[in-house]
């Protein structure tokens, strides 16, 4: 399963590291590709996860804002 999350806040390579390193904390993520020129991440899952759960993650991670997340 793959989401594209789209992240405000995201501003840097030092950036892109800290929204990894957050979604690979999670068990059920098998890749992240985090895309700074269009302020979004594209993560791989192994099983579901709530979006509440990755908003809350990556909103209180640091200073970024989930926009939206979409299921493709």
């Amino acid at each position: 399963m793959k989401k594209i999350i789209e992240i405000d806040g995201m501003n840097c390579s030092n950036c892109i590291g800290k929204v990894e390193n957050l979604l690979y904390g999670l068990p059920q993520v098998e890749d992240v590709k985090v895309n700074l020129e269009a302020k979004n991440a594209e993560v791989i899952f192994n099983s579901e996860v709530d979006d509440e759960l990755l908003k809350n993650l990556i909103d209180t991670g640091g200073h970024y804002t989930v926009k939206n997340i979409q299921k493709v």
